[in-house]
C-alpha cells in the first residue's frame, strides 16, 4: 500500500478516537440511571413528566479536546516535531425507545492544529479541518440477558439490569473531510455490531466489528488542475491522467475497511459524582480498490491487486463525572502499525516504545457535556 493510503487511512480513523471512551462511559452512566426494564427510577418520575414527548427524547453531547504528542516533548533537534491539535465533537440524537436503546442521531467532527509544521497537515495557518459528517441509526438492545445472579444493580430499586447486551449500528458518511474530497469520495456506508458484558456496577467488557465500504468516483486519489497556478506532474499519456483536468495522485483510494475494537471499563464511586478507568485496544484492516493497471511507464516491481495496511489503536483514560450532565477525562493513545518497520518484533499496545518523534502517541484532555 502506498504511503499516501496510509496517511489517508490514518486521517479516517483519528475522528473515531476523538471522545470514544467518554462516548462508552456516558452510554454506561445512563443505563445505570435506569430500571431494570428501562424505566427511570422513582426519584426521576417528575423529571421525566416534565419532560414527556419528542422534546424530551432530544440529546446532545458536546467534547472538547487537548492533546499534545510526543514528539513535543523530544529535544532531539530536527527530529522534534512539536503537535498540539484542539478537537470538538457534537453529537445530537433522538432516542426512538429507550428500552430498545434505539436512536438515531448525527456526529460533526473537526479540529484545530495549533502547531505549524509538516505533521499538523495544515495547508494554511491555523487551519480548521472538518472530518467527514457522520448519519447513524443505533439500536443497542437487539439482544438481552438478565440474571438474578449477575448485572448491574440500580441504586433507586434495587433491580439489575441486563448482565449481556448485543446491539448494532448503520451509519452514512457523508465527504466534507479534506482526505475525502482528495479521494473523490461520494459517500461511505458502515455496519457494526457490539456486544457489552457487565457483570457488575464496576466492570464492563465489551467488543464491536464494524465494516465500513467507501464509494468513490474513481479508484486513485486524484486533483483538478483547475485549482492549481502550476501544472500538476504528470506523464504525457500516463494512466495518471485520468480525463481533461484530472490527475491521479499515485495513492490508491481505501474500499473497504474493517475493525476489532475491545474495552475494558472499571466504575467506582468517589463520593462527588463517579471515576472510571478505560482500557482498549482497536485492531484495523484496510483495503484499496484493486489496481490492475499497468503501462509501458510502470516499474517492473509494480503488483496489481489491492492495497493493504493494518493499524492497531491503545488507548488508556481516567475519567471524573462530577455531576451527570459534565464529564472530565485525561488519558493517552498511540496509533501505530501492530509490527515493527522490519516486520520481526511485535510493539507494545499502549505507549511508542520505539520512535516517540512520530507524534504517534498523544496525551489528552477531554470536556464533555452531555444534555
Amino acid at each position: 500500500m502506498s504511503s499516501t493510503a496510509m496517511v489517508m487511512a490514518l486521517s479516517a480513523s483519528a475522528a473515531e478516537r476523538q471522545g470514544a471512551a467518554g462516548e462508552q462511559r456516558a452510554e454506561r452512566r445512563q443505563e445505570g440511571q435506569q430500571g431494570d426494564d428501562g424505566a427511570a427510577p422513582a426519584a426521576a418520575v417528575t423529571e421525566a413528566k416534565a419532560s414527556d414527548g419528542w422534546l424530551g427524547n432530544l440529546g446532545i453531547r458536546i467534547i472538547y479536546e487537548n492533546a499534545v504528542g510526543m514528539g513535543t516533548f523530544t529535544t532531539t533537534g530536527d527530529a522534534a516535531q512539536p503537535y498540539w491539535n484542539m478537537s470538538y465533537s457534537i453529537r445530537p440524537s433522538y432516542t426512538i425507545d429507550k428500552a430498545l436503546k434505539m436512536k438515531v442521531g448525527a456526529r460533526f467532527d473537526f479540529d484545530h492544529n495549533v502547531v505549524e509544521n509538516y505533521a499538523s497537515g495544515n495547508t494554511v495557518p491555523n487551519e480548521l479541518q472538518f472530518y467527514d459528517i457522520r448519519l447513524y441509526f443505533q439500536q443497542g438492545s437487539i439482544v438481552s440477558v438478565k440474571t438474578d445472579a449477575f448485572g448491574p444493580v440500580n441504586a433507586e430499586t434495587g433491580e439489575r439490569s441486563a448482565v449481556f447486551d448485543l446491539g448494532y449500528t448503520l451509519q452514512v458518511f457523508l465527504p466534507t473531510s479534506k482526505a475525502s474530497q482528495i479521494s473523490n469520495k461520494i459517500m461511505g456506508l458502515g455496519l457494526s455490531a457490539t456486544s457489552t458484558f457487565s457483570p457488575t456496577n464496576w466492570l464492563s467488557l465489551s467488543y464491536a466489528f464494524g465494516v465500513t465500504k467507501n464509494f468513490n468516483r474513481y479508484t486513485q486519489q486524484a486533483l483538478d488542475t483547475s485549482n492549481f497556478s502550476a501544472p500538476l506532474p504528470s506523464r504525457a499519456g500516463g494512466v495518471e491522467q485520468l480525463a481533461d483536468g484530472l490527475v491521479a495522485l499515485g495513492g490508491s483510494n481505501l474500499e473497504w475497511a474493517l475493525s476489532h475494537d475491545m474495552a475494558l471499563g472499571f466504575a467506582f464511586p468517589v463520593g462527588l459524582g463517579d471515576m472510571g478507568l478505560t482500557i482498549g485496544w482497536t485492531y484495523f484492516q484496510n483495503y484499496t480498490y484493486a489496481n490492475n493497471v499497468k503501462d509501458e511507464f510502470a516499474s517492473v516491481y509494480a503488483q496489481a491487486g489491492r492495497g493493504y495496511t493494518d493499524l492497531m489503536r491503545g488507548v488508556f483514560e481516567v475519567s471524573w463525572d462530577p455531576i451527570p450532565q459534565f464529564g472530565i477525562a485525561l488519558g493517552w493513545l498511540v496509533d501505530q502499525t501492530p509490527k515493527t518497520s522490519d516486520n520481526e518484533d511485535f510493539r507494545f499496545p499502549w505507549w511508542d516504545t520505539t520512535n516517540g518523534a512520530d507524534n504517534r502517541q498523544t496525551f489528552y484532555l477531554d470536556l464533555v457535556a452531555t444534555f
